[in-house]
């Protein structure tokens, strides 16, 4: 395959794990946040197969970004690269604490049938998701700055 062929493979599988992890994340935020016990338990039972295909794009993405970078002979140590590698795995973790979140909840619910009534609901006041939320965001701008602009940071 050449240089050009890969590099869209990574942008395309980077794209769908994007658009697989944040858009149901900001949904699943939202249905938590309405307090609808039936809501919220279909929609955190039926994540995390999406998450699942969103982590297999990403995936994808990150070997057909390794082989683009070696095909189209770049430096895989160069400053820009390392930056986002870090960034990368930074964002990995936020996405795997956003998923433990989610998977919480969806135990919840599942064993319970809800967080019980008379009890506050928690869903509404944590915070939790939303800066995971924020951060996944953030470090996707970050990420596409870098691999745009490639800027020597280092």
């Amino acid at each position: 395959m050449t240089f050009v062929v890969l590099k869209f493979l990574h942008i395309a599988f980077m794209f769908i794990g994007v658009a697989l992890a944040v858009g149901p994340a900001v949904l699943l935020y939202l249905i938590a946040r309405s307090g609808e016990p039936g809501s919220i338990g279909r929609a955190f039972a039926a994540a995390e197969r999406v998450f699942q295909v969103s982590t297999a794009s990403y995936g994808f993405g990150i070997v057909f970004g390794f082989i683009a970078a070696v095909v189209g002979t770049l430096d895989l140590r160069a400053s820009w690269l390392v930056t986002a590698y870090v960034l990368v795995a930074v964002l990995a973790v936020h996405g795997i604490l956003f998923d433990n979140w989610t998977k919480g909840v969806a135990r919840a619910f599942a064993s319970t049938g809800g967080f019980g009534a008379g009890r506050p609901d928690p869903l509404r006041r944590e915070r939790r998701p939303l800066y995971l939320i924020s951060a996944m965001a953030a470090l996707i701008v970050a990420i596409l700055f870098v691999m745009v602009i490639k800027p020597s940071l280092f």
